[in-house]
């Protein structure tokens, strides 16, 4: 193994930090009764994804691989394809842990296990195969560009969720017949700002992973530099925002206005600067402000705002890529927004845009009605009243004792 496979390794240890997140995240931003079954969905939709992926998702992911890739099958060891398959391991797993946060709370386990699998086996791997492993996204006139994922994971899983959340349908009492909203508070704000913690620290491994460019050379300063820096900018317009409209600044928003911001630079990481990255992740982060109200006016309920960060989130970084980018560094030297001059870039890019409309909302929205026919997605109305956890996992999240009654 050389020196570039042992930083990759360090890099994915690093971003598999970040399921760990998603698990404090989500379970924070739900209520306590659901506790340990929005964990447990987390924690073993990460292991689905693993096996998934090894099953068949990574011999879909390029078309240099194929039925001899089956469960990583070989006849001869490859440290390229062992390497492969571990690089792509955080980007599987968080694409699998996205929806679990938008259909929290009512969500069946036989479901979701095989969601999981469609998610690991088809749906992303499928896109990755179009995309980073040299499709006809990647070769049809101009290439689409996604270095970190902002499309390839983030808003397909996004798209994913949006499918989900329409047609496993809001938790009982979040809309009233007449329109009314009734907020759903979450049980452990400190908990899920935690969850938020970790997915930042997470994300400076999770887009690095590819930024090492064709002749080996690593902009790893440039491309830690950009996601720290649309981080801030994302928190801070959401704070910003919400301070001048409701007086508050909201730390959930707050922190999903950093996870926008963070969603958003994953595609131009290395292809920006740092005034770009800031503003790219201030403009997610005012996003995901404005989104989460409209989502509520449609009924499309998200307990933790998965569809605004990564679905929205996600496109805005797609579309950023073909309007900021500057053709400076690395193997993407010639790819220049349409502020450097080129529309051709940005064309591409919507181009993306529209794809994953197509195959990630489309296509699993199809999967979903197709699934919820077999094996319905939702619990039974006893069930989700009473709560989750024991009728789900078997055990509570919290003793009886110092539930709170929601």
């Amino acid at each position: 193994m050389n020196i570039g496979s042992e930083i990759t390794i360090v890099k994915v240890f690093l971003a598999l930090l970040m399921p760990a997140g998603f698990a404090l995240l989500a379970t924070g931003l739900c209520r306590d009764k659901n506790a340990a079954h929005t964990m447990f969905m987390t924690f073993f939709g990460s292991v689905i994804a693993v096996a998934g992926f090894w099953i068949c998702g990574l011999a879909l992911t390029n078309s240099t691989f194929g039925i001899s890739h089956l469960f990583l099958r070989n006849r001869a060891y490859d440290p390229d394809l062992y390497l492969a398959f571990v690089s792509f391991l955080p980007a599987v797993i968080v694409a699998t842990c996205i929806p679990i946060g938008a259909l929290a709370e009512r969500w069946r386990l036989k479901s979701f296990y095989v969601y999981a699998l469609f998610m690991s086996m088809v749906l992303f791997p499928l896109f990755v195969r179009w995309t980073w492993g040299g499709g006809w996204l990647a070769t049809f006139g101009r290439s689409f560009v996604d270095v970190g994922g902002s499309g390839i994971v983030h808003a397909l899983a996004g798209l994913c969720a949006l499918a989900g959340v329409l047609v496993i349908g809001p938790r009982h009492g979040r809309y009233s017949k007449g329109g009314a909203i009734n907020p759903i508070p979450a049980h452990n704000v400190p908990l899920a700002l935690l969850g938020n913690f970790l997915l930042s620290i997470g994300w400076f491994g999770f887009n690095t992973i590819r930024s090492l460019d064709a002749g080996g050379a690593s902009n790893i300063d440039l491309v830690a530099t950009t996601t720290a820096l649309a981080g801030a900018g994302g928190a801070i317009a959401a704070a910003a925002y919400m301070t001048i409209t409701t007086r508050r600044p909201d730390p959930t928003l707050v922190a999903n206005g950093l996870m926008a911001g963070l969603v958003a630079s994953s595609a131009s990481v290395g292809l920006v600067g740092p005034n770009a990255a800031f503003l790219i992740g201030a403009v997610g982060g005012l996003l995901v402000c404005l989104a989460v109200s409209r989502l509520d006016r449609f009924r499309m309920d998200d307990p933790v705002g998965a569809i605004a960060v990564h679905g929205l989130g996600g496109l805005w970084g797609v579309l950023a890529v073909g309007l900021f980018a500057h053709g400076v560094f690395g193997a993407n030297a010639n790819v220049r927004g349409l502020f450097r001059g080129d529309a051709g870039q940005a064309l591409a890019q919507i181009v993306g845009c529209g794809a994953l409309l197509i195959w990630a909302f489309g296509g699993s929205w199809v999967f979903f009605k197709l699934l919820d026919r077999i094996v319905p997605l939702r619990v039974e109305p006893e069930v989700e009243m009473e709560g989750l956890d024991s009728p789900e996992t078997g055990l509570l999240g919290y003793p009886r004792s110092e539930r709170s009654g929601r």
